[in-house]
């Protein structure tokens, strides 16, 4: 169980598939490797191992491993994609790296947000 989370939502129009697609790029890019079930993405980004042996006060950003998951919800006539990115350091202390591992899981729910909307809103 993350000892937190950051939760982020944005209102976008177009199909429930091309909102899905736009999710997965996103992630992909991010590298990771998402899961889709349903309307749900799961997918885990960051170095767990790495983190944990170098020590996360010392590690690149991108290196911190969150959970990032993005659910769309259909509206009808609209879709809300809300995004949702945990820390998953598991068990142990998280001195050192908490301030850090903090912005990082709010920086990326944010990114997330906006890259998908923009690209659902983005021709071609």
């Amino acid at each position: 169980m993350p000892r937190f989370y950051y939760q982020e939502r944005v209102g976008v129009f177009g199909p429930q598939a091309a909102t899905l697609e736009a999710a997965v790029r996103t992630l992909t890019e991010m590298g990771g490797k998402p899961t889709v079930a349903g309307s749900r993405i799961t997918c885990k980004l960051g170095w767990w191992l790495r983190t944990r042996v170098v020590g996360g006060a010392f590690v690149p950003t991108k290196w911190l491993p969150v959970e990032a998951v993005v659910d769309v919800v259909d509206h009808g006539d609209h879709r809300e994609v809300v995004v949702s990115v945990a820390e998953r350091i598991g068990f142990g202390l998280i001195l050192g790296m908490e301030g850090r591992l903090r912005e990082h899981c709010q920086q990326t729910a944010r990114y997330l947000r906006d890259a998908i909307a923009y690209r659902l809103n983005t021709p071609g």
